[in-house]
């Protein structure tokens, strides 16, 4: 009964695991060498929302029939370039230049992650189900360095920043992430835990709340380190 829920949940955003291979839990990743256009994609296309929004969403792999299972959630106030599973290149560069809220889901974790290293802007920074283990990694171009080592760094160059992982229990890749709440950093981490398998994660209720103002969402598992 529960599978065919999220069966049910799937066909309404259009095939969320077509392009999955039909596995909702697959995980995500991204080549660094396949360039800064995965394939041709514009906001006539694609669902983009503002491009001057205060907050960015950086999307995943290219999933509900090539639109991106993520796109429902843009809108005036969230921006989500078009980038779908093209992280690297120059993608952390898109939209604002005062962003409120970075926010990268999925393979998309990696234009979050070179836009702290690189650009080091925004007030707050969310990581929406990584679902993938990327251990040591040259993610700015400076050398293998590990995704929460940036995030940290990040948090330590402004004591107003705060970071929100939210994770599905059956993913990968975020535990790192979230022992950054057993640092001296801790007590602006927080970390939410949600049960939809991956491609759904971005139909969570509320989600949206998160991506624009991740101090203030609660889904009822989150909770702040120390």
């Amino acid at each position: 009964m529960r599978w065919a829920g999220i069966v049910a949940a799937a066909a309404g955003l259009g095939g969320c695991a077509a392009a999955a291979g039909g596995e909702f839990d697959e995980p995500q990743d991204a080549d660094p060498q396949s360039g800064t256009v995965a394939a041709p994609a514009t906001c006539a296309t694609l669902r983009c929302g503002d491009p001057d929004a205060p907050n960015v969403l950086f999307p995943g792999n290219p999933a509900c029939r090539g639109a991106g299972c993520e796109r429902g959630l843009a809108s005036g106030v969230l921006y989500i370039p078009p980038r779908n599973g093209a992280p690297w290149g120059d993608t952390y560069a898109l939209g604002t230049a005062s962003p409120n809220t970075l926010s990268g889901y999925s393979s998309g974790r990696i234009a979050l992650l070179r836009r702290l290293a690189l650009i080091g802007d925004g007030a707050h920074a969310v990581l929406l189900d990584p679902s993938w283990p990327d251990g040591p990694r040259d993610f700015a171009g400076r050398g293998p360095e590990r995704g929460e080592d940036i995030v940290k760094a990040w948090l330590v160059a402004d004591p107003d920043r705060t970071f929100l992982l939210i994770y599905s229990t059956r993913s990968t890749g975020w535990s790192d992430y979230a022992a950054l709440q057993d640092t001296a950093i801790g007590g602006r981490v927080k970390v939410c835990a949600v049960d939809e398998p991956h491609l759904l994660v971005p139909t969570v209720p509320d989600v949206h709340d998160a991506l624009v103002d991740p101090d203030g969402w609660d889904n009822g598992a989150c909770r702040w380190g120390w």
